[in-house]
């Protein structure tokens, strides 16, 4: 998740720490008026985090002009005491949530996610794509039940292509995702990210749900039934893992297009 982060009210290094504990990039909008332009320019961001003394006197321009944009992402409002009219307001000016101060950082990064979950079409933290449950909630995974163990990261990247199957993300997505936009490490580490998972997955007896789409990044397909089939005898038989000719070729051919 790429949050974009606006506050009146100082900086906000318990949300910063939080968000990059989990795995999360967190972006300051500076200065505050600022905002909605950073939002459109900059990310992509999956939340936008108000985060005001006054609703009314800073929070509702904001909000007026990120919709004006027609920026589609989620705003979460978080202020001090507020009217119950001024609360309809920021909702009706097109705020997802608004929260009253003091917040907990880990309630509104659930929050956040079950906004965000919600609007890209799923219903609950648990996320699934042939035989393989990704529980945000829990962040676990497991294929058929079987618990898989993957580094924080390699969570991070199935969390992506998950909340947005069928959908092509790009390197550059996924790196300010996970690490906003200060500098981080170099994109092919996301190769080596996306090649354990893989690995660990089929190991589990998953059907491969993660396709490569050479020179522009990855993106999650359901499995046929066959395929989930084939992928359960080979766990049973001993042998998970299946190499196909193919791949050697594509590496080649992507290797040959990059020169």
């Amino acid at each position: 998740m790429h949050v974009l982060l606006a506050t009146t009210v100082g900086k906000s290094p318990e949300l910063q720490r939080c968000l990059s504990q989990e795995g999360h990039g967190c972006d300051l909008a500076e200065p505050f008026a600022e905002v909605a332009s950073i939002a459109q320019h900059s990310g992509p961001y999956d939340v936008v985090v108000l985060d005001v003394a006054d609703a009314r006197l800073q929070a509702f321009a904001a909000l007026r002009e990120i919709r004006r944009r027609g920026l589609r992402m989620p705003v979460v409002v978080i202020t001090n005491a507020i009217s119950v009219e001024d609360e309809q307001t920021a909702l009706n000016l097109g705020a997802d949530d608004v929260l009253i101060r003091p917040v907990r950082a880990p309630v509104l990064i659930a929050r956040m996610q079950a906004i965000l979950r919600r609007g890209l079409g799923h219903a609950s933290s648990q996320l699934t794509c042939g035989n393989v449950v990704l529980d945000q909630a829990r962040r676990t995974v497991t294929v058929d039940s079987r618990h898989v163990r993957i580094t924080c990261r390699e969570f991070d990247v199935l969390e992506m292509l998950m909340l947005r199957r069928g959908v092509l993300l790009t390197k550059e997505q996924f790196m300010s995702r996970a690490y906003g936009v200060e500098d981080g490490p170099d994109q092919r580490i996301l190769d080596v990210f996306v090649c354990k998972l893989r690995r660990k997955l089929a190991a589990a007896g998953s059907a491969e749900i993660v396709r490569t789409i050479w020179g522009r990044g990855y993106v999650l397909e359901d499995p046929t039934a066959a395929e989930v089939a084939a992928a359960r005898a080979r766990f049973q038989s001993g042998q998970p893992r299946v190499r196909r000719a193919h791949l050697s070729v594509d590496l080649n051919a992507s290797m040959a297009v990059a020169v």
